[in-house]
């Protein structure tokens, strides 16, 4: 969310439409600690900027396209107040005793860290770290080198091996960022006077893909939408929640992503708390980028989810802004059916194939052609080569005599329906509105 227009794909094309003082943007300076606002030039924040040539780079870029649609569709000036942090878990946007309820592990394991270290030490070396200057947005060297573009992994060593003395210790010490409420404490409640008159755009979650606390995500977000409600004493206060697209690794980590589980709790708070709606970008992620340059989709998605739920001027009117979902799997025989909500005159695939939606039985993908029928899409289990046939990639794809002896046997066998449950995958399964499926999966 925090991620600024100044990166942005569509940067050039968006500074062809300023300026335009009907979009308004006010940053939100990043404070986490007692004293940081004093130690720090934050004169480049706090103030609202307009859609100028100059000003624009400043602005979030998802902030950015949600206010520019909003605008246009409502025709009235639209600001937004960017109160963001990358990189920060859920946690620190909490009440500490909401932390405590929903995502104990998360108090235990800092206490457990605090209770090796010397805090007045730490503290002591905390003030005026030059490496806590969040005054000026684009003086840290390392976003420069990472979101306008992906660098290769040559770039990228070569980057690490330049460095300055000193930073590995820093990104491997407690962040300031680290205490629960940190952020709530110094950043929401002092915005809490304030009365929006919009949604809140909420897109975070891979911070807390972490291996025993990620099934926390569920309860964790449930409760810190609670908690903003709380202050702003806003009950229905809509929440617009971006789901986590595809990825893989970023930068020099090797290791895998557990990204399905994060994406299941975003799907399971919009679909049990009320008043919250789920925007899904599952076909516009990055395999080996954890910052997708395309921000524009996002905020525009944002704003037709908003256009649907929260400015809707005649509650009467039908209106698909939201993500297609898989409701249920039946089979008969060879032939699966997938049901979908949301899916307007019908489903649409656009390509030859269904990229991220596998079939296996023991174990064994299974090939597989497919139709799309209105809300439906039907899947044939199948013999035919895999010229023919749905394979997730070519690599995957069975024998012409493996797939003959699966598909007769399948029949009997219990099939297991996996969609976008890997941590990368594009999906290419659309709505009438060319709003791309949200992952799922059945067994059947």
């Amino acid at each position: 969310m925090e991620f600024h227009m100044r990166y942005e794909k569509h940067l050039k094309e968006a500074l062809n439409d300023c300026p335009n003082k009907r979009i308004r943007f006010f940053n939100v300076p990043e404070v986490c600690y007692n004293g940081q606002l004093e130690e720090f030039d934050y004169s480049r924040q706090n103030i609202w900027r307009y859609a100028s040539r100059k000003d624009l780079e400043y602005f979030s870029a998802v902030g950015y396209y949600f206010e520019k649609a909003v605008c246009e569709e409502l025709d009235v000036p639209v600001g937004i107040i960017g109160c963001n942090w990358g990189g920060t878990t859920a946690s620190a946007w909490m009440n500490p005793e909401t932390v405590k309820k929903c995502g104990l592990p998360w108090i235990l394991d800092y206490e457990k860290r605090l209770s090796s270290m010397d805090q007045d030490a730490y503290w002591e070396k905390q003030h005026h770290n030059p490496m806590n200057d969040r005054g000026n947005l684009f003086a840290d060297p390392f976003s420069e080198f990472v979101m306008p573009r992906t660098p290769s992994q040559k770039e990228i060593m070569q980057f690490f091996s330049q460095m300055p003395a000193g930073i590995e210790d820093y990104v491997s010490q407690l962040q300031p960022t680290a205490p629960p409420a940190s952020l709530h404490d110094h950043i929401l409640k002092p915005l809490a006077p304030s009365a929006p008159r919009g949604p809140l755009l909420w897109q975070q979650g891979e911070s807390d893909d972490v291996p025993g606390k990620n099934y926390l995500y569920k309860d964790m977000l449930t409760g810190l939408i609670g908690d903003w409600r709380a202050l702003w004493n806003e009950t229905k206060l809509p929440f617009l929640i971006v789901q986590l697209p595809g990825f893989d690794t970023w930068l020099l980590d090797t290791q895998s992503n557990h990204y399905p589980v994060i994406r299941s709790c975003q799907e399971q708070v919009a679909e049990t708390v009320n008043d919250v709606y789920l925007c899904s970008i599952s076909d516009i992620g990055e395999e080996k980028d954890i910052h997708p340059k395309n921000k524009k989709a996002v905020g525009e998605r944002l704003a037709l989810l908003a256009r649907g739920h929260v400015y809707r001027k005649d509650s009467s009117e039908m209106f698909l802004c939201d993500a297609p979902r898989a409701v249920s799997a039946k089979r008969s025989g060879n032939e699966i059916t997938i049901i979908f909500r949301n899916a307007g005159s019908g489903m649409q695939i656009k390509g030859d194939f269904i990229d991220a939606l596998k079939l296996y039985t023991s174990e064994k993908e299974l090939p597989y052609t497919f139709r799309a029928e209105g809300d439906k899409l039907i899947l044939t289990l199948t013999k035919m080569e895999r010229s023919s046939c749905s394979f997730s990639t070519q690599e995957d794809a069975v024998s012409k005599k493996d797939a003959a002896y699966l598909a007769d046997t399948a029949e009997k066998a219990e099939i297991q329906i996996k969609f976008a449950q890997t941590p990368w995958f594009l999906v290419n399964v659309y709505n009438q509105a060319g709003i791309p499926a949200v992952p799922f999966e059945f067994v059947c």
